[in-house]
């Protein structure tokens, strides 16, 4: 899912790099009846292949302004084309395994509480999604974490914590939902001393 912040911003910058090129084409063509300095060709691509292409199309046309020359004629349809292209490849769904596991009842997690587990959400989308799933589920926050978008959750006593953690993949805003895992020191850390 694309955050709605860089969407909008795309959207604008898209809209307006289309109508500057669409102007730059205008004042190009007065310039041009008018004997004054031109606008060079390369920059009337550049705009055009920076996402203005639209807009350059559209100037030639409602201008009536390069519409003879094959680099213009042929170069500013390629630009569009690609442009489009890369739009739909960027747009499709791949077949990328999930972010969040399918967990087998048999698959060996290691060890890792019983009862409680981590859940990790969208800043931008903030915790409130959350919060409302855990009161509506009946679960209980044990830590919500200040250094990560994260809080510990203790499941209902009714449900099973596989279930529970199924649940919660699917609320809003959810980034992943992972087992507390407890780990053992094997090697325990001894303080060195220092000698001088």
């Amino acid at each position: 899912m694309i955050n709605p912040d860089i969407q909008y911003t795309v959207i604008l910058y898209i809209l307006c790099v289309n109508m500057v090129s669409f102007t730059i084409f205008g004042i190009d063509k007065w310039k041009a009846t008018h004997a004054r300095r031109r606008i060079p060709e390369i920059t009337l691509l550049t705009l055009a292949a920076l996402g203005g292409s639209i807009g350059a199309w559209l100037g030639m046309y409602v201008w009536r302004h390069k519409t003879k020359h094959i680099k213009f004629r042929l170069g500013i349809p390629v630009i569009i084309v690609l442009q489009i292209t890369a739009f739909l490849l960027m747009s499709c769904k791949t077949n990328a395994t999930s972010a969040h596991p399918v967990l087998n009842s048999n698959e060996n997690v290691g060890e890792h509480s019983p009862s409680v587990f981590i859940v990790t959400f969208d800043p931008t989308v903030g915790k409130e999604p959350l919060l409302t799933a855990i009161k509506e589920y009946g679960a209980e926050i044990v830590y919500d974490y200040k250094i990560i978008s994260g809080m510990a959750i203790k499941k209902p006593a009714r449900k099973s914590l596989e279930e529970t953690m199924r649940h919660f993949r699917s609320v809003k805003g959810v980034l992943s939902v992972e087992y507390d895992r407890v780990y053992h020191l094997t090697d325990p850390v001894k303080p060195r001393l220092e000698v001088k």
